[in-house]
């Protein structure tokens, strides 16, 4: 009886400290195992990559076409000081009388505008104003106004307009080739060059020589 107590008790004392077959194998594999961090995870992990909106296209840059502080330029237009497609001339300025009008065209005779040289401008073609290629209108310049029978640009005394009037026998000024004399202008005639030896040579009413008062050379 003693003996099967005692078989008993090592069978019982064996069963208590016999170590667990899996007890080992899991140590040994908790021990192999990286350590668990309790730390949280880190943020300083670099974010998904995302395809760039930038370009170096400059259609799709934003301020492409700005001027300086991002102001949009102006276009070209008359008065901005430089000579764009179309105009003749930009000199920058709102002065109309200068070497460039306000419309970016040269100043013209004609142009209403009254320039350096010009005497006056009333901006038409009419010859027979006050005005006539940007000069006052005067007797002699070729032009017949109003107040003129005739203008043919010259002084001369001789021919059919005198003092832009119509010449006429009797007006005092001898016509060349139509009139032999008118009123005093004898064209340097006298009683001797019509074969007299002295008197008077006159113009009659014709304007014709009137030799009534020439005489012959007393006969000795």
């Amino acid at each position: 009886m003693i003996a099967r107590r005692a078989l008993l008790a090592l069978a019982l004392a064996g069963a208590c400290g016999a170590p667990d077959p899996g007890e080992g194998e899991g140590t040994e594999a908790s021990s192999g195992s990286l350590p668990t961090s309790t730390e949280p995870a880190s943020t300083d992990a670099p974010a998904t990559t995302r395809p760039s909106n930038t370009t170096d296209d400059p259609s799709t840059d934003s301020t492409a076409g700005e001027g300086e502080g991002g102001v949009m330029p102006l276009p070209p237009y008359c008065g901005d000081g430089a000579l764009d497609p179309g105009e003749e001339c930009d000199d920058g300025n709102l002065f109309d009388d200068d070497g460039c009008t306000n419309a970016c065209v040269l100043p013209f005779c004609g142009d209403a505008m009254v320039q350096d040289g010009e005497a006056c401008d009333d901006g038409n073609d009419d010859y027979s104003d006050d005005c006539t290629v940007c000069r006052f209108a005067y007797c002699g310049d070729g032009f017949v106004r109003y107040s003129e029978e005739c203008d043919d640009d010259n002084d001369n005394d001789d021919d059919d307009c005198i003092d832009c009037s119509f010449a006429y026998c009797g007006d005092g000024y001898r016509r060349a080739g139509v009139e032999e004399c008118d009123g005093n202008d004898l064209g340097g005639q006298d009683c001797v060059s019509h074969g007299f030896a002295e008197g008077v040579l006159a113009c009659n009413g014709d304007c014709g020589f009137d030799t009534s008062m020439c005489v012959d050379a007393p006969v000795r």
